[in-house]
């Protein structure tokens, strides 16, 4: 017993050491970004995940509704305080003067670590009257990216797509979209940006100007970190555009396939698909057919057991990020075509067997013309982890409580990795701001009592802006559905976590706060996605009832109160 302790020891201390000698460079996170097997690896060396980002300083102190602002708007228009308050823009650190210039501190850090997804979105600011980013590394006094923000993010100023892209990428105004860059910026001491444009122009109306988040990671003291330089790009030229090739693909090569033969699956009739051994899925196809494929999307279910523990439970069309509406998309875990045939390529380890379930809870029959499970041999380690799924709805959901809706809450050590949010719009037309989306959402790591997430609206998590409708669809994110963004409708919006997935040692919470102007309802369904240890548990538990109702279509789906 001694010596196996010993060993144990020896090997732990080994580990460590290979972990910290391990130097993160521009391509070492390339190479994580595209390897989704690195998901289901409790990462090490570790790292946190948090965000900077433009969200109301007013917001200080979690409350009721009832207690910040005494929020009572029967009619009229309300702008939120406290807590809920919304002026989520043009908001920094503190404001320095650099050779005669003012640039604002949007973000810094100390010690190891790489910025991992910026995103930004202005209003009242067109391109030409843009300003400028400078991201300072390693106390350096000159900043090793300079540049307008237009080029920065969205444009192939520093690097391409898929790195850099507009969410939708047309839009009725070219300012109203997200602006997004996902390539990782690492630095070895510290790392701050700033924004050069403030003060260069003059806001117009209410609520205008910038609006920011800055994902990053920081790393253990000690981890050996290759900085950011002016040469990088130059420097991993041909990795930037392999790896970016790699995030365009559907899946990777699979050396095993199951498939079911094309069959009707009755009411609370079920298929599944068995695997043994230490193996990890690979990869999902299915394609359904129904008279209401809408509520099929719905009704029917895909269950998972891992070495005997359901893991997965999740209304099909929610798990492959099409809500209820077929429509096709393409992110670089899970996608859909025109035909209908919708693919996930989430790597999913077991030590000993694993069931995938097919479960048609619905009333009508289901065509089940495509079930394909794709595998191969897995090295299971103590640090390998099971890949986990849940979804939930709240019907007739009223916006004018305003109040934080809890995605998920996990007890545990794990990473999160996803999400995504199908609802149905039912606010009118008559009014003119039909948008849903303002709430923030606020991620608690490990017993935080301020989230170390704190966005600036829900678009603005799922990477696009100013409510658009349009279609988009890039390696992190996609909307394949944007119509109950601008009329009453179905809203499908999706974020995959490649370098900002999330660790967490004991536990994670995700709220997304409910918030509108005015008065409105609507049908609300997240889906969130992790990576966990065996002992782990979480709140949101199937809901075998609530995927049987009928899903909205129209307005009348939804009960709406007098405005």
């Amino acid at each position: 017993m001694r010596q196996t302790f010993l060993t144990s020891v020896f090997t732990l201390f080994i580990f460590c050491i290979s972990a910290q000698e391990k130097t993160i460079t521009m391509k070492t996170l390339l190479e994580e970004m595209t390897d989704r097997a690195s998901l289901a690896e409790y990462p090490q060396p570790y790292y946190t995940c948090k965000q900077a980002s433009s969200y109301s300083r007013d917001s200080k102190t979690n409350t009721t509704a009832a207690e910040d602002g005494k929020f009572k708007p029967e009619k009229g228009r309300d702008w939120g305080k406290g807590w809920f308050e919304n002026h989520d823009f043009s908001q920094y650190i503190r404001t320095e003067e650099n050779s005669g210039r003012k640039e604002d501190v949007m973000f810094e850090a100390e010690g190891p670590g790489a910025i991992v997804r910026f995103w930004a979105t202005y209003g009242g600011i067109t391109d030409k009257f843009g300003g400028i980013y400078r991201i300072y590394i390693d106390g350096n006094p000159a900043p090793v990216i300079e540049m307008y923000n237009k080029n920065l993010l969205g444009e192939a100023g520093l690097v391409g797509k898929p790195f850099s892209f507009f969410a939708p990428a047309e839009a009725e105004n070219p300012t109203w979209r997200g602006r997004n860059l996902i390539l990782p910026i690492p630095y070895a001491k510290s790392c701050k940006v700033t924004y050069d444009g403030e003060h260069k122009y003059v806001h117009h109306g209410g609520w205008q100007g910038h609006y920011y988040q800055i994902n990053y990671r920081s790393y253990e003291q000690g981890t050996k970190v290759e900085s950011f330089t002016k040469e990088t790009i130059k420097t991993y030229k041909k990795d930037i555009e392999g790896f970016g090739k790699l995030l365009t693909q559907k899946a990777g090569p699979q050396d095993k396939i199951i498939e079911q033969e094309e069959t009707t699956l009755k009411g609370g009739k079920t298929k599944t698909i068995r695997i043994k051994g230490v193996q990890a899925i690979t990869g999902l196809r299915l394609q359904i057919d129904a008279e209401n494929l809408e509520q099929a999307l719905r009704s029917t279910i895909l269950s998972i057991k891992f070495d005997g523990k359901q893991t997965v439970w999740c209304p099909v069309g929610q798990f492959f990020g099409v809500g209820y509406k077929m429509n096709s998309h393409q992110t670089y875990y899970v996608s859909s075509n025109e035909d209908g045939l919708m693919q996930a390529n989430w790597v999913m380890p077991f030590r000993k067997d694993t069931q995938i379930t097919i479960e048609n809870l619905g009333e009508q029959d289901i065509e089940l013309k495509t079930f394909e499970v794709k595998y191969s041999d897995y090295a299971w380690t103590d640090q390998s982890m099971y890949f986990h799924a849940a979804w939930k709805e709240t019907r007739n959901l009223e916006s004018k409580l305003r109040f934080d809706y809890n995605y998920i809450t996990i007890e545990g050590k794990g990473v999160f990795v996803g999400d995504n949010l199908t609802l149905f719009n039912s606010f009118p037309d008559s009014t003119g701001i039909n948008w849903w989306g303002e709430g923030d959402e606020k991620i608690y790591v490990d017993n935080e009592t301020f989230p170390s997430h704190f966005g600036t609206g829900t678009e603005d998590y799922y990477s696009y802006a100013w409510c658009r409708p349009q279609q988009f669809s890039a390696p992190n994110v996609s909307q394949p559905c944007g119509e109950g963004n601008k009329t009453p409708g179905h809203t499908s919006n999706n974020r995959y976590r490649l370098l900002d997935a999330i660790p967490f040692n004991n536990n994670f919470k995700f709220d997304m706060e409910i918030w509108h102007p005015y008065r409105a309802k609507m049908n609300y369904a997240p889906a969130t996605f992790w990576y966990a240890f065996p002992e782990s548990k979480w709140n949101c538990l199937p809901d075998e009832i609530g995927v049987t109702k009928k899903v909205a279509l129209k307005v009348e789906d939804v009960t709406v109160e007098d405005l």
